[in-house]
């Protein structure tokens, strides 16, 4: 923990009482480490009670991203920012939510403020759209076309939540909660409210029940955005992701007509759903049926989010729009791309499942996870170093075949790829807390036992051991220290354990990891 802790040290300062008592400019121009990157603290972005969000530039890249801190001194609050952290790194990869990079965390018996502390690194992006739509308000109602990329955007993101099993459902859907990217497109961000939980009242439901899961939905919902079924749950409407499609109506009417259809949050005219639709308008007609799909009373007959999706994908046919380009006309009005130059061909349209070849899914070191947003593809030899580089030059042809073969898994929140079909790499399996922000060791446990039982043999090449009969005590402890050139007749030993494990049988497979499940465990499979 002590990179982690060295790293929140920057950020906390010795004998720190917390965020809301500290002058947040205190860390600016501060550089943090967090694994590999050195981030230099630019400026304050967005504050809250127990949360700052700075801007921090990459040292080695010069690339900017979002810091978040949060500081939680009881077991549920710790417990909602790992859901979060866990909802974030589940859902990062499509082009419409804010990507994940990193998480770290240190309990708050590590910690010099007292308090469990968290840090979250992601993507920058140019700002929030409320912002942007202030900005243009001035200047008269959007496009029709504007309209529909942003709201299809949005939806985009809310139908790849919804899409999850189970689905996760968002809760606190509002123009706040969607950014505009470097790229132009949209970006849905702020987890914490988000849940998997949904709730069928019923007529044996007791008074103290549903006091218990209104309590529960009041704290994670605002109060303009919320659906009749949370307001009244003797209406006995299900609770479950159909109260996104509601938040959807509501940011569309906004959109379009640039008032909240329920601006003052009143509890009667939300359930009885009445708001109307500006008479004289010809501008938004195309909108007005979707509108009106959403923002019903029983949510049964609210549009699902892929029909939602599928029809806002026929008005755009219809108006020859790409949904999913850039929304310029936000960009031009708002002094352009800035720093940033137009792309030729937005990274928000790259598959969310495509990656470099050879690219491990994360990157962990020292209690923080890192999951690399945009590396550019090099392969196992990008992290090799001085001598080890020379040693390996012999078997560059046979590394870069393997490299072209490698086959992820995930499962959930489980990464592991598998280089040949009988040697595959992970990152350190993990307990407690920090099974949150990486592969859980009995996730990982029962993995293996499904698809290699009684066949796989682990070979832990980090200086962090646990209890090797975790996999029946068939784990070989053969690291050596981070960072360091492994001694030559060690890393012949390690290969030839392998070579006779795998010969023994012909279903028998190797499970190599370190503890950021790339550096170590690419020497020795290269190796290999």
């Amino acid at each position: 923990m002590s990179l982690l802790q060295s790293a929140l040290e920057f950020l906390a300062g010795p004998g720190s009482l917390g965020a809301a008592s500290r002058d947040q400019n205190d860390f600016v121009g501060q550089v943090v480490e967090l694994g590999d990157m050195k981030l230099r603290i630019k400026k304050v972005i967005a504050e809250g009670g127990f949360a700052f969000v700075y801007e921090a530039q990459d040292l080695g890249s010069g690339k900017d991203y979002a810091l978040k801190r949060l500081l939680s001194n009881e077991e549920e609050k710790n417990k909602a920012i790992i859901q979060e952290v866990c909802f974030m790194k589940k859902l990062s990869g499509h082009p419409n939510i804010v990507q994940f990079c990193s998480a770290a965390s240190i309990g708050k018996e590590e910690s010099d403020t007292g308090q469990g502390e968290f840090l979250l690194l992601t993507e920058l992006c140019k700002g929030q759209l409320v912002e942007f739509l202030k900005k243009v308000e001035s200047k008269g109602p959007l496009s029709c076309d504007t309209v529909l990329k942003i709201f299809y955007q949005t939806c985009r993101a809310v139908q790849h939540m919804h899409k999850q099993k189970p689905p996760i459902i968002h809760r606190d859907l509002k123009i706040e909660n969607t950014l505009i990217s470097n790229q132009g497109t949209i970006k849905l961000c702020d987890f914490g409210s988000a849940t998997v939980v949904t709730h069928y009242p019923d007529y044996s439901w007791s008074a103290q029940r549903r006091a218990t899961v209104e309590d529960e939905v009041t704290r994670n919902t605002t109060p303009m955005y919320r659906t009749p079924e949370i307001i009244d749950l003797y209406s006995n409407f299900p609770i479950d992701e159909k109260q996104d499609i509601w938040a959807l109506g509501c940011i569309l009417y906004l959109l379009c007509f640039r008032q909240h259809p329920f601006e003052d949050g009143a509890k009667l005219r939300i359930v009885n759903g009445k708001y109307s639709i500006p008479q004289n308008d010809t501008k938004y007609t195309v909108f007005h049926d979707l509108i009106r799909s959403a923002l019903r009373v029983n949510p049964e007959e609210r549009l699902s989010i892929t029909e939602l999706v599928n029809q806002l994908q026929e008005i755009a046919a219809a108006r020859n729009v790409n949904p999913k380009s850039p929304i310029t006309e936000l960009l031009e009005q708002n002094g352009g791309y800035g720093n940033y130059a137009q792309p030729k061909t937005s990274s928000a349209l790259v598959p969310q499942n495509s990656k470099p070849a050879g690219q491990l899914n994360n990157i962990y070191n020292a209690g923080l996870i890192v999951a690399e947003c945009d590396q550019t593809p090099g392969g196992f030899f990008d992290i090799l170093r001085g001598g080890t580089e020379r040693f390996f030059i012999n078997i560059k042809d046979t590394s870069s075949k393997v490299i072209q073969s490698v086959a992820n898994y995930a499962k959930g929140d489980l990464d592991i790829s598998y280089i040949t079909s009988r040697i595959a790499v992970m990152s350190f399996p993990a307990e407690g807390v920090e099974s949150a922000i990486k592969n859980n060791i009995e996730d990982v446990r029962l993995f293996l036992d499904s698809k290699h039982p009684g066949r796989y043999a682990v070979y832990n090449l980090s200086p962090r051991s646990y209890r090797s009969s975790r996999f029946h005590n068939r784990v070989s402890e053969c690291g050596w220290p981070a960072r360091r050139t492994p001694n030559l007749q060690n890393l012949y030993s390690i290969c030839k354990n392998m070579h006779s494990w795998l010969k023994q049988d012909p279903k028998n497979v190797c499970i190599v990891h370190c503890l950021d499940g790339r550096a170590a465990s690419a020497v020795v499979v290269c190796s290999f």
